[in-house]
């Protein structure tokens, strides 16, 4: 019987601190069990110390291999062969049944012969739940629990003849069978109703022992510690305790169903009684199993003590384990190596090296293994030959071994390479690497979407092809700080700046590794604001592309895109038409495209004047794109007076020209006889405007660079002074000063009739 049960917390907490025992732990021998003569229930009387010689013999069937002084009561049994639900069908199970107890006494049922109707039971973190049926044998039920929980088949009928010698009793009451795992009754109290029956006893145990194994409830004997654990339950004997490094999950488990260790004199009695301090659970587990199916240290991984190589055991067949990517695969299912002795790895015959690609020979199927523990079926050669296997270097995997592996979906083109994190999709013969999760998504659509790991030689060995993520994504190789557009072509196109790629819609934004984006073409230049979609001209504002008519677009040279490529943008049905006019969002100013650049319109007329008396559209930008294109010198006015940071000159704008007015009262003059107001302009706009000829005063000499006349300028003209007299006498005693102007700007002035 158990020493604890999953019922309730309340039942956890009490069952810890009375420490509840079950009565199997104290029978040498199922016979002693059965011969009591009680209905499926064992005489404490009779199990605590009246046991004889006969009560303690093994059953004449079981075959007395077991080497007690082998047993480890830290390791019990390993965990790859306590969880391993593949080890028998029913079938073998039923075979095993019936071997093992050939007719039954007249008006008994034997459990080789046991039916009963099973109920379904719902799946939960510890078992996948169970599909009943009517009139099921002993043998399916062990079985489908066994697929169920995830228990070894053979612990399970093994604890059934441990607990109430089911597997060889031939005269077994139905309360036997009602508490044929002594699951939920405890010692201490009755059994709870929940779990009579054979079918509730085998699916409780089986669940209970995978609670046991989940370390949350149960933590008192804890795998990787060592802990003190007691050799007889009852405290009046004082049978003391030892301390016990419990190695694995499976031998916790036994002593949480179990809680005590068998003594010396019980395992130099082997089937036998030992003394007054013997108990006698595990050391029955321990012999039952290893007599009826082998070492409860089996394992499909080992290597011989001194040696180097590690070997996959198959069908009593070895095969070397040559990478570490292989070794992992394996262990996610068998566990960890076993050392054996050198002269037993010697004896086995040596087969091809294992790998993860494996054969199943009953249905024919080719495998690949992955680290969770999942097999995968090739579809097909090119498939395995990509992997960088050769076609037949597959092992054929025992059924015990490959049916460790759950059943996933069929390779697909979509792999990850072992050591890294990265996905990848197989095109062309290329390797593309999938840089989104929603790239991958949209790949994968339609398909189960399975991601294989490819080994690293093989994967390294693909060539690499463009990465794979959606047109309209923005991307930075890793070592360099450009960042592209891709394009729906796979080529990257480099931006100038993020504000002016979002009005473009493209906001996704990816780093990646140089390696995948080494095949993708580079288009020359970089984007701009406004593309060439296969000859019809597009504006990007707000996240899409707009039409625009005309041809003047302002000095910028528009990319030139294919169809294909715009049509990763969204499209506007707005349209616009030549000259172009913008707005940062949230702000009042005005800009035309001009040179290249945008220019402030500084006022409404000048803008109606541009916009040539049409009903004006507006392209909406963010302030950053505004930015990052460039704001140029702005449209004047014509009269407008203008100056320049950090000079001291004015200027008068008329006539598509600045022209310098140079003293104060001819800027009076110019202005009615008021003082105008003057808009100050950035230095460096200066050069973008069209210098004229300066605007002079009456009474102003001038000469034009290499030409020798000096004129004498009034009444708004130029007039030649031809005599030194005269010039003198026009100065009126003033020093004489002579303003020197380019030869251009001669033809600016109107000339008058000469000064003699």
């Amino acid at each position: 019987m158990t020493g604890q049960r999953f019922l309730s917390l309340q039942t956890i907490v009490a069952s810890v601190a009375a420490g509840i025992l079950g009565a199997s732990i104290l029978v040498a021998s199922p016979v002693a069990a059965a011969s009591t003569g009680f209905p499926g229930v064992v005489s404490m009387a009779a199990s605590s110390g009246s046991a004889t010689a006969t009560h303690a013999a093994a059953p004449n069937d079981i075959t007395k291999a077991a080497n007690l002084a082998s047993f480890r009561p830290g390791n019990i049994i390993a965990d790859a062969v306590f969880f391993n639900p593949s080890t028998m069908s029913s079938a073998n199970i039923d075979s095993f049944l019936r071997s093992k107890v050939s007719s039954c006494r007249a008006g008994y049922v034997c459990l080789k012969d046991y039916r009963q109707n099973t109920p379904n039971r719902s799946a939960d973190a510890y078992c996948r739940g169970y599909s009943g049926a009517g009139n099921e044998s002993a043998a399916t039920i062990i079985a489908k629990v066994a697929q169920s929980c995830g228990i070894n088949p053979q612990v399970l009928v093994v604890m059934l003849e441990k607990e109430q010698s089911l597997v060889t009793h031939t005269f077994p009451s139905q309360g036997r069978f009602n508490i044929a795992m002594g699951q939920g009754c405890p010692d201490t109290a009755g059994c709870d109703p929940g779990y009579l029956g054979f079918f509730y006893q085998v699916y409780g145990a089986a669940r209970q022992m995978k609670i046991y194994a989940e370390g949350r409830w149960f933590t008192y004997y804890a795998p990787g510690r060592t802990w003190n654990i007691l050799y007889h339950p009852r405290p009046e004997r004082n049978c003391g305790s030892s301390p016990v490094y419990v190695e694995n999950t499976a031998t916790a488990a036994l002593y949480y169903y179990t809680p005590y260790q068998p003594n010396r004199a019980a395992l130099t009695a082997g089937y036998g009684e030992g003394d007054r301090c013997s108990s006698y659970g595990n050391r029955n587990f321990y012999q039952f199993f290893t007599d009826w199916f082998g070492s409860t240290q089996a394992s499909a991984l080992i290597h011989g003590a001194g040696q180097a190589d590690i070997y996959l055991v198959s069908a009593g067949t070895k095969h070397r384990v040559s990478t570490l990517e292989d070794l992992a695969v394996f262990r996610s299912r068998f566990g960890s190596v076993t050392e054996v002795s050198a002269e037993y790895a010697n004896s086995l015959p040596r087969g091809g090296d294992a790998s993860r690609y494996v054969h199943d020979p009953r249905t024919g199927t080719l495998y690949v293994l992955d680290p969770d523990g999942t097999k995968h079926r090739f579809l097909n050669p090119e498939q395995i030959a990509r992997f960088g296997y050769a076609f037949s270097s597959y092992v054929n995997l025992a059924p015990t071994l490959i049916d460790q592996f759950t059943t996933g979906a069929e390779v697909t083109n979509f792999f990850r390479i072992w050591d890294g994190p990265d996905l990848y999709v197989f095109e062309s013969g290329k390797k593309r690497h999938i840089a989104s999760y929603s790239m991958w998504q949209l790949l994968s659509r339609g398909t189960s979407g399975y991601v294989a790991f490819m080994p690293s030689g093989a994967a390294t060995a693909l060539p690499m092809g463009p990465v794979a993520l959606e047109p309209n994504t923005l991307i930075r190789p890793a070592s360099t700080g450009e960042v592209y557009l891709l394009l729906s072509s796979n080529t990257l196109l480099h931006i100038p700046s993020f504000a002016l790629a979002a009005e473009f819609g493209a906001s996704r934004y990816m780093i990646v590794p140089d390696s995948s984006v080494s095949a993708n073409l580079r288009a020359k230049g970089s984007l701009t604001p406004i593309v060439q979609c296969a000859g019809a001209t597009k504006i990007a504002a707000g996240g899409k592309i707009h039409a625009v008519t005309g041809t003047d677009f302002g000095g910028i040279a528009p990319a030139v895109l294919s169809a294909q490529d715009c049509g990763a943008f969204a499209p506007s049905t707005s349209t616009y038409a030549t000259p172009l006019f913008l707005q940062a969002a949230g702000h009042p100013e005005v800009y035309a495209v001009g040179g290249g650049k945008l220019k402030h319109v500084r006022s409404y007329a000048v803008l109606q004047s541009l916009n040539g008396g049409r009903p004006l559209s507006l392209i909406t930008w963010s302030k950053a794109t505004v930015t990052d294109v460039g704001v140029g010198s702005s449209y004047l006015a014509d009269k407008e007076f203008v100056s320049f940071t950090g000079r001291g000159e004015i200027y008068q704008y008329t006539e598509g020209q600045l022209r310098h007015v140079r003293d104060y009262s001819t800027l009076l003059s110019l202005n009615g006889g008021r003082v105008p107001s003057i808009t100050s302009l950035k230095a460096d706009w200066l050069p973008d405007y069209k210098m004229g000829a300066p605007i002079l005063s009456s009474g102003t000499f001038v000469q034009f660079d290499g030409l020798p006349e000096v004129f004498f300028f009034s009444d708004g003209q130029l007039r030649h002074v031809q005599s030194y007299a005269s010039l003198v006498r026009l100065a009126n005693g003033r020093p004489l000063t002579i303003v020197k102007l380019p030869a251009a700007n001669k033809g600016a002035y109107v000339l008058g009739t000469p000064i003699p």
